[in-house]
């Protein structure tokens, strides 16, 4: 990797597609089996649920001795520093210890373990090593919601609701037109975008609005039906659209909803039980994504990214 360009660390989790989408939505590069990304940006890294840290590559070799040289020579400001090391894989078959003590000792500045001024880290590759300064990390502000007071038994929990919204970073205002309890809410209020919400179930509204209150943010939060409810135009649509346990019962009721969705935003994500790009295709959607998540044996939630062609 070039000298100056950055890289990405997310989270390894098996059978998770809404990391890598998050990723690649974010900061434009898409993990390996480590977590790790070529990233164009990491500006967006703090808003992150699973990407973790963006960092600044200052050297890279093929071998770790190698790495070692290119480090003492090269030219950085170092002071009070921590070295941290990435290897899940176990690629280097060294302990963290000893890559980052061979690397200390050839930085001329002092290490600070405590409370560092700057933060390195060491990255095996397949085809090489990666050492790098830590320049952006997740405010991870998505785990507060989680004590949220109010929820239901297929509440989103804080982190994939966040995930959710960061698949549309450039959207501005977002509408959920099957709140709930508001989790993909309270993550979009908390990032300071124009939210509004809409459920046909007095409970749920007021589910979403003592949970808003709760930390203080604000949110249009409407009892309505989304099947006929006319929504003012916002730039994404995200939401997690309602199923019983029988699809079929509900295929009337989730058609209606993915069609006024298109008629009112752009761009749509949509969390489902099963792939549902015949039925957004049929709405007016185009250039469809499908991500999964297991989410237990038996049961995985799709997630669907798509544009739609049907707004007015």
């Amino acid at each position: 990797m070039v000298v100056g360009a950055f890289f990405t660390i997310s989270a390894r989790v098996k059978r998770h597609g809404l990391i890598a989408a998050e990723c690649e939505q974010l900061t434009g590069g898409r993990p390996d089996a480590d977590g790790v990304a070529a990233a164009a940006s990491v500006d967006l890294v703090p808003r992150a649920a699973f990407v973790q840290l963006g960092v600044r590559t200052l050297a890279s070799a093929t071998t770790f001795d190698d790495l070692v040289e290119a480090v003492g020579s090269s030219s950085f400001e170092a002071d009070r520093f921590r070295i941290d090391v990435h290897d899940p894989s176990g690629r280097s078959g060294r302990s963290s210890t000893e890559l980052a003590t061979a690397l200390a000792d050839g930085i001329e500045f002092g290490p600070d373990l405590r409370d560092p001024l700057h933060r390195f880290l060491v990255v095996p590759r397949g085809d090489g090593w990666l050492f790098g300064e830590v320049v952006a990390r997740t405010e991870a502000g998505h785990v507060r919601h989680d004590a949220k007071p109010w929820t239901t038994s297929s509440s989103l929990d804080g982190r994939f609701a966040r995930g959710l919204v960061n698949l549309v970073p450039g959207a501005r205002s977002v509408l959920d037109p099957c709140s709930g309890a508001g989790s993909i809410v309270l993550e979009a209020a908390s990032m300071g975008l124009d939210v509004r919400a809409v459920d046909w179930k007095p409970a749920m509204v007021g589910m979403t609005n003592q949970n808003l209150a709760h930390f203080g943010y604000s949110a249009d939060v409407a009892r309505a039906d989304s099947c006929t409810h006319e929504f003012e135009p916002v730039d994404a649509i995200v939401t997690d659209l309602p199923y019983g346990h029988a699809i079929e019962a509900d295929e009337p009721t989730i058609r209606a909803i993915i069609a006024n969705c298109a008629r009112s935003s752009p761009l749509g994500v949509f969390v489902a039980p099963a792939d549902f790009s015949l039925w957004l295709a049929a709405a007016g959607y185009t250039d469809i994504e499908v991500h999964t998540v297991l989410k237990r044996r038996g049961f995985t939630r799709w997630i669907h990214r798509a544009r739609s062609t049907a707004v007015a």
